[in-house]
């Protein structure tokens, strides 16, 4: 090839990179669901019109849903599962002909909802955890009990007093850094979401993840006996069942949001958000 003709390609191929427009970075998509109310109210109408798109908007992908089955068996739903059902009744959906929310907790970037959603049929008594995430409030977890119309979801002081001890076998398994005690007391799929914990935002992970950082310190010989534990809050219904839970640790007060499933004949720990509500900016 000519060397006059390579030095016009050279030429003509530099001025192209030199012209190029560089790439804009794109826009941060805006927050959604300003506060918690606001998200719960986006899955009511995810529900009511059978929508998924709005569902996404509502709950973060990663939440699984759980119930109890007559018979006691445990059941749960991915939101990739429920999408799927959505749509496929997005031509004739079935909307409520009434639904309340009630916040039982909220302290900084968390909330404690339930919603209570009626059909002529039956009744869904919801309780959700709902966190501030950077997209907008999220609901992380979600269990729920199914009613007969008419029926109310039943509360013993049994329970109460099952539940916390359930909570007392949480505690001692961070004190211990115990992975037989994770397992002891959660069910195997509970998600634990972090909010503002060690400088994170947002995040979460498994219980086997959550279980291999306690082994790690077990195996080290590391304990916490020191950090002082409450538990603030539990509330029953039927089956299903949410606590409130404070800690400080390292001179930092964290809280945790808990559900609770009763399940082959105890409770469980299904979804857990926890971290710090008074972040510093």
């Amino acid at each position: 090839m000519p060397k006059p003709f390579l030095v016009l390609t050279a030429l003509a191929l530099l001025s192209a990179c030199t012209h190029t427009r560089p790439m804009s970075p794109s826009a941060p998509s805006p927050r959604q669901n300003l506060t918690p109310e606001e998200g719960v109210q986006t899955y009511f109408r995810a529900s009511d019109t059978s929508s998924s798109r709005l569902l996404r908007s509502a709950f973060h992908p990663g939440t699984v849903m759980h119930w109890v089955e007559g018979d006691g068996e445990l059941r749960a739903r991915t939101q990739l599962e429920w999408w799927q059902a959505l749509d496929a009744k997005a031509g004739h959906p079935e909307p409520a002909t009434e639904r309340r929310l009630t916040v039982l907790d909220r302290e900084g970037p968390f909330a404690l909802v339930e919603a209570v959603s009626h059909w002529p049929s039956h009744t869904f008594d919801d309780l959700l955890l709902v966190v501030d995430s950077p997209a907008g409030w999220r609901i992380v977890g979600k269990v729920f009990q199914r009613l007969a119309p008419g029926e109310r979801a039943t509360e013993s002081t049994s329970a109460q007093e099952e539940i916390r001890a359930v909570l007392a076998g949480k505690i001692e398994a961070h004190a211990a850094y115990s992975p037989a005690l994770l397992h002891q007391t959660h069910t195997a799929d509970c998600r634990y979401y972090r909010v503002h914990v060690e400088g994170v935002p947002f995040s979460w992970v498994t219980l086997s993840e959550a279980a291999a950082r306690y082994a790690e310190k077990q195996d080290a010989g590391v304990q916490d006996r020191a950090s002082p534990w409450r538990i603030l809050q539990v509330e029953v219904r039927g089956s299903v069942a949410a606590a409130k839970l404070d800690v400080v640790f390292e001179g930092v007060r964290y809280i945790d949001h808990l559900l609770l499933v009763h399940t082959g004949g105890q409770w469980r720990i299904a979804a857990a958000a926890w971290g710090n509500p008074r972040p510093v900016p």
